[in-house]
């Protein structure tokens, strides 16, 4: 293939869009537009391009069905929930994942939600912001510390693997749940982590993370029955996807002390309309869907986007894949 036509759609600046397009191999055309760029523009852009690359991984059917001689939709995202998977199969397009180049700043970011759902730092930070000092006179604890916790992940992939790994530093008991993946003996030994059903998990872990993509199975995977399961001081985290909690029944939860805290980097809707029955609530911290994106993780992600584009071009099937496509 000489000179595979590469085009790259995200909602990056123009500065990090060239930080994406500097990883390319030699021999690849990158063209970089806008996501927000009129409909009509990327779909003749793409009408002719070998490979695409998208961040985020929203891509309309219209400008899928346009690339006709497209062979792979490389996401720098970690998922790829809204790329339409059954139509890329029909069409003949394999979609791909961006290989864990997120992994380390998402599992920095899990880390971070625990131990600020924990210790109520948001709470306590607005506090003094606000002029005040302590809540209280009576100086009687209200947090608690992660250590001697049992953490349980649901998922065993990078994310969560690489959670595990630091969390091990707060000598924590670390269990997992994952319906598709089983580790081996040797495998959760180096991790420190043993596995336990679904139902266990809930019932005794005392922080709760989530490491799962968004499917048709996990979706509402934690409802009012799940989080009725779990310790009245317990905490979840997700920073998988939006959509796996179901967000009414956490804010009952949350509100009647059903279950103590929760660390949120995505929701079903994004951004939330006014009036989310999460926002504003003590107990519930939300980030704005940003664990992953950091100035490390960006060229990683492109890094592995290139060398996987590189992989069908030579012949190969590409990596992290959602659907292989068809590659002839």
């Amino acid at each position: 293939m000489a000179n595979p036509k590469v085009v790259c759609i995200t909602n990056l600046d123009e500065e990090l869009r060239q930080m994406v397009a500097g990883q390319a191999l030699p021999g690849m055309d990158v063209i970089s537009d806008s996501l927000s760029a009129d409909e009509g523009e990327l779909m003749e852009l793409v009408s002719d391009a070998d490979f695409m690359i998208i961040w985020p991984a929203h891509i309309s059917d219209d400008i899928l069905r346009a690339a006709k001689q497209c062979k792979l939709v490389q996401c720098l995202s970690a998922g790829y929930d809204k790329v339409n998977l059954k139509l890329a199969t029909e069409l003949g397009i394999g979609v791909a994942n961006n290989g864990g180049a997120n992994s380390v700043a998402v599992a920095e970011h899990t880390i971070m939600l625990i131990l600020g759902s924990l210790r109520k730092m948001v709470v306590k930070a607005n506090l003094v912001s606000r002029g005040g000092w302590r809540a209280s006179r009576d100086r009687r604890p209200d947090v608690f510390e992660f250590e001697g916790k049992t953490l349980g992940l649901i998922g065993i992939g990078n994310i969560a693997k690489r959670v595990a790994k630091r969390a091990r530093g707060f000598d924590v008991d670390i269990q997992y749940f994952d319906r598709f993946a089983q580790l081996s003996a040797k495998e959760e030994k180096e991790l420190g982590v043993k596995s336990v059903g679904f139902e266990e998990l809930l019932q005794t872990s005392d922080v709760i993370s989530l490491h799962v993509p968004l499917t048709s199975e996990t979706r509402n995977m934690i409802a009012k029955d799940q989080l009725a399961m779990m310790k009245s001081t317990s905490v979840i985290i997700n920073t998988s996807r939006g959509g796996i909690i179901n967000e009414e029944d956490l804010a009952d939860a949350l509100k009647s002390g059903v279950i103590a805290a929760a660390g949120l980097d995505v929701l079903d809707e994004e951004p939330p309309q006014a009036g989310h029955p999460l926002l504003g609530l003590d107990n519930a911290i939300i980030t704005p869907h940003t664990a992953g994106p950091t100035l490390e993780s960006i060229p990683k992600r492109a890094a592995n986007a290139f060398e996987n584009i590189q992989r069908v071009i030579d012949g190969g099937q590409p990596l992290w894949t959602a659907i292989f496509g068809n590659m002839e």
